[in-house]
Parts: structure tokens; C-alpha cells; sequence
């Protein structure tokens, strides 16, 4: 069988990325392999010392922050120790596409010699190491997007977004892993292959953010920043257990060329972390840099700290257990029913939202994202002739839309949006919870299928509503049997993504894992939601 003629670029790109690995981090073959836990191997190759291993595990980049600022560590001792846990991550779970760790050290180098002569700390995030999605162009580096044709085309400047964490005083060491096409909730490209999930190698990472997530998930980053379009940093933040926010649009920096796609839809930039303060820390330092004076579609709203403090009177929160498309499976439920009861123990107001709208505000979404009948992905395809991945989301020309159709569309979305905002108005509700995804995980390439529903994400993306995680619960393999949730059990499914997710589900296979709640807080409602995720995670004992 004659070797695909594009296979030669992979195999150079991939040589590139395993020597940007340091020889003293490298795993060996036989644990690779294996069937070790990535943190275990992690805690124990003797790769990081105590003290990396230490700093590392602080899950609040503000306690970082202060051990920099007090010089109790350097930049360049915990740029090192941060690359460490990449290096290892990366073997474990495939979770990075540019790796620079020199370039990184040398610019904590730099940092470093900045504090000792100034005595000052460069910006809010001084001496930080911040990973990034492969979806942002850093200047003299790749930006693949999982497409072989676009291997070996570094990048001339950095979008707005890295060049305002640089601005900030952060340190990039490395770039995250995506689906080709970034169209599919799991990373999984011809350049660079399968990201796996950071707690279980048998199970996806998310997409399409889902190396960063996997990276994140493993410790390997303090701070990520993802991309959403439909769910990118809310599904691999639910798997990995992450708190994160999917921002309304124009209230994080946002130009990304990616060859200039337009989108009915557009796609959004936002933080992935260990902690809650770590992603209200980022949003504000983010915010209080004035990023509209770098980037004109960046709306100058400062972020709003007494919408985010602890509120001090009762909520009214909506919620949804179930969309009515797409049932969750046990886990996902008993973190829905587990947080609802928690907040009504507490005296807050929690009523059952009508989804009735989601049907249609679902369709409008995959119809929008669907509406360039995948001429791009061709293109893009075309400079290698490279195959497209079966699965990806990415349209057909079915589907494409003429000029006229996708004014009607963009009507149609408008006319959604109003219908949506005055059910949310009439409420009076501050927040909606809802789960991220109806499922807890899935096995690599299942997504073949097409089946995976995600309805419970990407209709707050055709509305343009600002969303938070924050994780709740494990997957328990007593509470969350079948036979503990007889609903479940007499479920008769739907459609075929509800008989998908009912038939796949499978509680040995996806025992411990995390689940996340999803709080919705309104367009620019990014401080409501984070005001109502303190007192989720409070509720919750953290």
C-alpha cells in the first residue's frame, strides 16, 4: 500500500516535537505503554523534584503569583518545573502540539532578572506559565489547527490575546492539542493524533480544547486558554473535572484568523483551570489591561467585582435535569439533583426551566455552523490532499447556504435569541444550571458515530450567553447503577444520540470520573455566573 504523500510531514513534525523533549524527561517505552494513571506517573518517574511536584500541584494561581513576587521561587524554576509535568503529560496523554521550553525558560530568564533590578513584577501574571490552544497564532511558531497543510507556516505576529498575556508579564511554553477542524468534542488530528483524557487514558479529553484540558487536567499548566464554539472549553473542562468560563462575545480578545473564517456562530477565547479564584483572577487582570485598546472587537466593560463577589441574598435559579433530547446518564443526573438539593438546603430557589425552546435553538446552531457546506475544510484538505477525519462537523455541500438563506438564518437566530430573552426576563431567575454534557465519557473515535448531543452547550453559544463550570461529584460505581436511578432504567430512547448515549454507558469504565455543572449568567453575564459558582463550590466544601 502506497504511503499517503502528506504522511512524510507528519512524521517530521511529529520528530520535531518528541526532541523538543529533553532526554532526562523522557518516559520510558514500558510505562508509556502501560496501563499507569498519568497523575501516578507523574508523582512518581522522579522526573520532578519534591518541590516541582509542590509547586506545581497549587491549583490558585495566586498563591503562585505571591511565591514569585516573594521570590520564594523564580520564574525560571517554576517555568522549569511547569515544562516538566508537560513533557510528562504530553507522553501520557498526547496533549501538546508546539512545544518550546527553551524559548519559554528564556523568557522567565528575562523576567526574573526584570525583579531583581526593578523590584517590581512586570504585570499580574509576572513569571506565570500560561499554556495556550493551538487555535492562537504565536509569532514564529506553527499554528496546524490539526491540518497537515498548514505544518511548517509559522506564525509573523501573535494574536491579541497571547500578545496581551505577554503584556501581563506570562510565560508560553507550549501550544494544546485540537480536532482537526476544531468541529468535534474530542482532539484527535492527522499531525499530531489522539489527546486522551488526563485521568483515564481510556477516555477522551474533550474537544476541541481538549489538549489543553488534558494539560491542565494532569498539572501540567496552571492556567489554559481555550476556545468555544459550541461546548470547546466546556466539554474537556467537564471531563477533567476544570472550572472554566465561555464568555460572551467581545469580552475576551478575540483575532484569530484561522484563514479568515467568517462564522454565523462566533467563536469565543476564555480560561481553563484548577480553581475557581484562578479563573476570576485571569478575567479581571485580563480586564483591568484595557485589551479594547489592542484588539477593536474587544467591548471596553471592565470586569464588575460586586457582580462577582458572594451574593448576599437568596438566588432564583432555573435548572434542567433533562433537555428532553438527549437524557443524562446516572452521574450527570445526581450532580444535577445533588446541587439543586444543596442549594434549596441552603434557602435558595431553584425551579425546573422549560426547555422546550431547545429544539429549535439546537437546529438554528448546527444549521449556522454547518452553513459553508464545509468549503473550508476542503481547502484546507486540498493543500495536501489530505482526507478529512469521518466524523468531523464540518458540513457538507448540502448544507451550504447561499447569501440570501444566511440573511434568513441570522434572522432566524435573532428572532430565537428575543423569544429566549423574554422567558429568561419573565423568570426572574439570576443563573441556569444545567449539566455540560448528558455523558461522563467516552472511548477514542467513538465520535465516528455522530451521535454525541451537545445541546446542552452549544445553545448558549447561538444566544451568545456567558457559561461557567464548576465540578460537583465522581461517577460513583455504587450510587450512579443503573438500578439506583429507575428512570434511567425504563428509559426508552428518543432519537439515536439519546439510544447512543443510553446504550454506551458503561460505570466500570467511567468510575471516579468528574462531572461539572454548567451556570449560565446571561449575555455578559460572567460575574453573575461566577457569584453563583462560589456558592456552588462553597456548598460543595471548597
Amino acid at each position: 500500500m502506497t504511503e499517503p504523500h502528506w504522511k512524510p510531514i507528519v512524521d517530521q513534525k511529529r520528530l520535531t516535537q518528541a526532541l523538543s523533549i529533553p532526554p532526562s524527561w523522557r518516559l520510558p517505552e514500558s510505562i508509556i505503554v502501560s496501563d499507569a494513571a498519568t497523575l501516578d506517573v507523574i508523582r512518581n518517574c522522579g522526573i520532578l523534584s519534591t518541590k516541582e511536584l509542590e509547586w506545581t500541584d497549587i491549583n490558585d494561581i495566586t498563591e503562585l503569583l505571591r511565591l514569585l513576587a516573594s521570590r520564594e521561587v523564580s520564574s525560571v524554576q517554576l517555568t522549569t518545573a511547569f515544562c516538566k509535568r508537560a513533557a510528562i503529560a504530553q507522553q501520557m496523554t498526547g496533549c501538546l502540539t508546539e512545544i518550546f521550553f527553551d524559548q519559554g525558560l528564556e523568557r522567565a530568564k528575562s523576567l526574573d532578572d526584570e525583579l531583581e533590578r526593578t523590584g517590581r513584577m512586570s504585570g499580574p501574571l509576572h513569571g506565570l506559565p500560561v499554556s495556550v490552544k493551538d487555535r492562537f497564532d504565536v509569532e514564529g511558531l506553527d499554528t496546524t489547527v490539526g491540518w497537515v497543510g498548514l505544518a511548517n507556516k509559522p506564525a509573523a505576529r501573535s494574536d491579541s490575546v497571547v500578545q496581551l498575556l505577554e503584556s501581563m508579564g506570562a510565560v508560553l511554553y507550549v501550544k494544546t492539542n485540537v480536532p482537526q477542524s476544531l468541529m468535534m468534542s474530542d482532539s484527535y488530528n492527522h499531525v499530531f493524533g489522539q489527546s486522551v483524557n488526563a485521568f483515564n487514558r481510556k477516555l477522551i479529553s474533550g474537544g476541541s480544547s481538549g489538549g489543553e484540558g488534558a494539560l491542565v487536567g494532569a498539572g501540567g499548566s496552571a492556567l489554559g486558554i481555550g476556545t468555544d464554539i459550541g461546548g470547546s472549553i466546556r466539554v474537556p473542562s467537564n471531563l477533567q473535572g476544570l472550572y472554566s468560563i465561555c464568555p460572551t462575545t467581545g469580552r475576551v480578545p478575540w483575532n484569530c484568523s484561522f484563514m479568515h473564517q467568517h462564522y454565523l456562530v462566533p467563536p469565543v477565547a476564555g480560561p481553563m483551570a484548577r480553581s475557581l479564584s484562578t479563573v476570576e483572577y485571569f478575567m479581571q487582570s485580563l480586564l483591568d489591561s484595557n485589551p479594547w485598546d489592542l484588539d477593536p472587537g474587544c467591548i471596553p466593560i471592565p470586569w464588575r467585582k460586586d457582580m462577582a463577589a458572594l451574593p448576599t441574598k437568596k438566588l432564583k435559579l432555573g435548572i434542567i435535569y433533562d433537555d428532553g433530547i438527549v437524557r443524562p446518564q446516572p452521574p450527570v443526573m445526581r450532580a444535577m439533583r445533588e446541587t439543586a438539593q444543596k442549594l434549596k438546603d441552603a434557602g435558595h430557589e431553584v425551579m425546573e426551566w422549560d426547555a422546550s425552546l431547545h429544539v429549535e435553538g439546537t437546529g438554528l446552531w448546527t444549521k449556522s455552523i454547518l452553513s459553508d457546506g464545509g468549503h473550508h475544510c476542503r481547502q484546507l484538505c486540498a493543500l495536501v490532499d489530505e482526507p478529512l477525519i469521518q466524523g468531523m462537523a464540518v458540513g457538507t455541500p448540502a448544507d451550504e447556504l447561499s447569501t440570501t438563506e444566511k440573511e434568513k438564518t441570522e434572522e432566524a437566530k435573532w428572532t430565537f435569541q428575543e423569544t429566549y430573552l423574554k422567558q429568561w426576563v419573565s423568570s426572574g431567575i439570576d443563573a441556569l444550571l444545567l449539566p455540560v454534557t448528558p455523558w461522563v465519557g467516552y472511548k477514542p473515535k467513538t465520535w465516528v458515530k455522530s451521535f454525541q448531543w451537545l445541546g446542552y452547550t452549544a445553545l448558549y453559544n447561538l444566544l451568545n450567553y456567558a457559561a461557567v463550570t464548576v465540578p460537583v461529584i465522581t461517577a460513583d460505581e455504587e450510587l450512579d447503577t443503573p438500578e439506583n436511578d429507575k428512570e434511567w432504567a425504563a428509559h426508552v430512547p428518543r432519537n439515536e444520540s439519546d439510544r447512543f448515549n443510553y446504550e454506551q454507558y458503561d460505570l466500570d469504565l467511567v468510575k471516579g470520573m468528574p462531572v461539572t455543572v454548567q451556570i449560565v449568567g446571561g449575555r455578559f453575564g460572567e460575574e453573575r455566573a461566577i457569584s453563583v459558582a462560589k456558592v456552588i463550590d462553597g456548598l460543595f466544601g471548597r
